[in-house]
């Protein structure tokens, strides 16, 4: 990659990492309004195309997003069934720790700890977003922003040292 498009591309992606820590959640909710936007206009260039089955379908979905909160329900459903596997997850990967402790086979107990202390964690974060999703997202979100600012900044530095 050239040294002027790489820094283009750090910069981008340190604006995206800023914009996700200051917008939160809200990135969500205008990635939702975007998808809506993007299914209203393929549905009608589908209409003028004269693919009038998919032209409808996607329109309406459009407008669905759009209108009537539909993307918000899609986002509520998609947390609540993360959290769930999540959930199930822990418990499961929890039992098979403690049992691993019980067995008392050939690793060090610390990392057996360690093991119950993750499975432990994964139970907590489950069930801290499916009663908190609204935090949980932002705290998610802020962390992808974080993870876009030092990949901005590391791409940026890189740019900055290399001679093309």
């Amino acid at each position: 990659m050239r040294k002027t498009s790489a820094m283009i591309s750090a910069l981008m992606t340190l604006g995206l990492g800023v914009l996700f820590v200051l917008l939160k959640s809200r990135v969500v909710d205008v990635a939702i309004t975007v998808i809506g936007v993007v299914l209203l206009v393929v549905g009608i260039i589908d209409l003028i195309g004269k693919h009038i089955v998919a032209g409808v379908i996607k329109t309406a979905l459009g407008v669905a997003v759009l209108s009537f909160g539909l993307g918000s329900l899609l986002k509520d459903i998609a947390f609540l069934i993360l959290g769930i596997v999540l959930l199930i997850y822990g418990i499961l990967e929890l039992i098979k720790r403690i049992l691993v402790l019980v067995k008392r086979s050939g690793k060090r107990l610390w990392a057996k700890v360690l093991g119950i202390v993750e499975a432990a964690l994964w139970v907590v974060g489950a069930i801290f977003l499916l009663t908190n999703t609204g935090t949980a997202v932002d705290w998610v979100v802020i962390a992808v922003g974080v993870l876009f600012i030092i990949d901005g900044v590391i791409g940026l530095v890189a740019a900055l040292a290399s001679k093309n």
